[in-house]
């Protein structure tokens, strides 16, 4: 029965330890600050004790006295300095006032009656209300979010002010064409404050239109892209060298038509300038037989 006892004892001191180990790293794993409260604002540091009319009462802040209560007299600060209470009372805070406030409880024999409790208080800037740009990046638009020189703010996207689930991301991006009539405005937050940007609508879907004849804009500009190059293969062909020379033949004048299409890999022979014929003569058209020369006359 001893030895059943002893084990419990054993596992439940186990448990205790496990359990205090998790409660310093989740304490650890904060940033410190035990509440926040905006530059220029107020904050109130709770007593967490039922005040006495016999009891001295005394605030510090980092280990300086700023507030002594005695029962017939304030020795340090003022009595607008703290609530009814005993609550610590704080009004246009400044960079200075954050850090670690403590307050004392003694009886009129001078003994601490309450276990010191201390709050550990971070103050903040406001932040700024952000600005929203906006850049076209066809089919997409982009919306990018300006918070100014805040440092750990965190960002959220609203469209048509319906919360997005794209969180802390200082840029989003859409199809054009979807979003072409809703508004898109992000929000930055701190601890002690938030800001919006103004709404705004893209306009990049308005570039081009989103139908032509009737289609899709995009699915009619590669149809009539292939058909521009049926039309440059089927009807306006590539003519060979003995076609240019045929007709250089027939034309002299140089005044037949030609499709203008010149690859760069095509070797074109010089034809005569019009009105003069080339050196040498014109060559004899296709299919007619040349004379044979002449044999000289014996004498």
């Amino acid at each position: 029965m001893k030895l059943m006892v002893m084990v419990q004892m054993v596992a439940l001191s186990i448990v205790s330890v496990l359990l205090l180990c998790c409660c310093l790293t989740s304490a650890d794993s904060q940033d410190g600050c035990d509440a926040y409260a905006p530059v220029g604002g107020r904050f109130a540091v709770p007593l967490h004790h039922k005040l006495q009319i016999s009891e001295n009462l005394r605030w510090r802040h980092n280990k300086t006295k700023i507030f002594d209560q005695r029962p017939d007299r304030i020795v340090t600060g003022k009595r607008d300095d703290v609530f009814q209470n005993g609550s610590l009372k704080l009004t246009n805070l400044a960079r200075s006032s954050e850090g670690t406030y403590v307050p004392e409880v003694y009886d009129i024999k001078g003994k601490l009656v309450i276990d010191p409790r201390s709050l550990y208080l971070c103050v903040l800037d406001p932040v700024s209300k952000p600005g929203l740009k906006m850049e076209c990046a066809l089919p997409d638009v982009k919306f990018t979010c300006v918070p100014g020189q805040m440092p750990e703010v965190t960002v959220k996207w609203f469209q048509n002010d319906k919360l997005l689930p794209q969180e802390n991301k200082w840029t989003v991006v859409q199809v054009a064409q979807k979003v072409a009539d809703d508004s898109f405005k992000c929000k930055v937050s701190n601890h002690v404050s938030s800001m919006s940007s103004e709404g705004v609508i893209q306009n990049c879907s308005s570039i081009f239109p989103k139908e032509l004849f009737g289609l899709d804009f995009r699915i009619m500009v590669s149809i009539l892209a292939g058909m521009g190059e049926l039309f440059t293969t089927f009807v306006c062909p590539i003519p060979t060298e003995e076609e240019e020379l045929r007709l250089g033949w027939t034309n002299p004048e140089g005044h037949h038509q030609q499709c203008h299409h010149h690859p760069p890999n095509l070797h074109h022979h010089s034809h005569g300038q019009p009105g003069r014929r080339q050196r040498g003569g014109p060559q004899p058209p296709r299919g007619q037989a040349q004379g044979s020369p002449r044999r000289p006359t014996q004498v």
